[in-house]
Parts: C-alpha cells; structure tokens; sequence
C-alpha cells in the first residue's frame, strides 16, 4: 500500500518488433526535444547514460520537471526474449520525485492561504458554528498534506501511458 504513494513507477511495453537502434533513436529524441513544439523550458533532459540496450535521461530545471514528471528515466531493451515467439520488450523504470516535491509544496502552500483566511475573514463564522472549526481543520490536512499523497497515485498510469506512447512514436518513426 506504501509503494503507491511512492512517487515511482516501472513497468514493461511490449511491441511487435523494435527497431535495432531504438535506444540511440529514443537518446536521440531526448536530446533534440521530448515534446515536439513544447517549449525550450518544459522540455529540458538530459541523457546521462547510454549503453547499446539501456537508457537513462532526467529532466533539467523545474518547469521541466513538473511538467510530466518524468524526473529520472531508465529505459532497457530486451530484443531477444528467452520465450521463443514472445515479442520484444522495453522495461521502464521513472522516478518523479521532484514532481511530488513540487507537489507536496503547491499543497502545503494552498493550507497556508487557508489558515490565513480563516484568521483574517473567518474568526465570527468559528465562533457561531463550533462544527465549523472541526470541518476547517479537517479540510486543511486533506488538501495540504493528503491530497498531495493522492496525486502521485493517480499521477503513475497518466505518465506510464505518456512514455509507452513515446516509445511507440520513436520505435514506429525514422529518428
């Protein structure tokens, strides 16, 4: 139950056939831009290391790094599966751990302004509602310290389906 709140996720893609250089033709693309007509700032990575079947690129600069959250990226091929007729498989491996912190941080901020407004505009509503102090205080630690948490959940299949798209893009087109 922890691992889903974990701002990780890995998983496998398979395709019919992968093309012999997808992992220069994938360091390629991360070199010239991810995201084709993103701007220069969203769309900042660097290839830190590469290999003849792996692949592992991060993003640079926070716009970057929030932008889908594809923080540190492993990539590897597998072109020969130990299956005989078993098609060839791309697993995967991000960390979006700055994408969390960004997160974590926007939240903690929002129950800060509603602290804040409380104290300034809300002090008479307190008084002549006691279940209205119960429900304010509950709204903040759900919107600044809960739903942060559920954000990085639901954020892993959004972003997964996002990097199996691009695989597919990269594998499918002459790069």
């Amino acid at each position: 139950m922890v691992g889903l709140f974990r701002p990780e996720f890995s998983g496998t893609f398979s395709l019919e056939r992968i093309r012999p250089d997808f992992i220069s033709a994938l360091a390629e693309r991360v070199r010239r831009g991810l995201f084709p007509g993103a701007s220069e700032r969203r769309n900042r990575y660097k290839v830190m290391n590469e290999s003849e079947g792996e692949l592992r690129f991060r993003s640079e600069g926070l716009l970057s790094a929030i932008s889908i959250g594809w923080n540190d990226v492993q990539v590897q091929t597998d072109l020969a599966p130990e299956i005989p007729g078993a098609p060839p498989k791309i697993h995967y491996r991000v960390a979006f751990f700055n994408w969390a912190a960004y997160g974590v941080a926007l939240c903690g901020f929002i129950a800060v302004c509603l602290i804040v407004g409380l104290s300034t505009f809300g002090g008479k509503n307190v008084r002549d509602y006691p279940a209205a102090k119960t429900i304010f205080w509950v709204m903040v630690v759900f919107w600044g310290f809960v739903w942060p948490w559920i954000l990085v959940a639901l954020h892993k299949r959004p972003a997964a389906t996002a990097l199996e798209r691009l695989f597919a893009e990269v594998n499918g087109g002459e790069e």
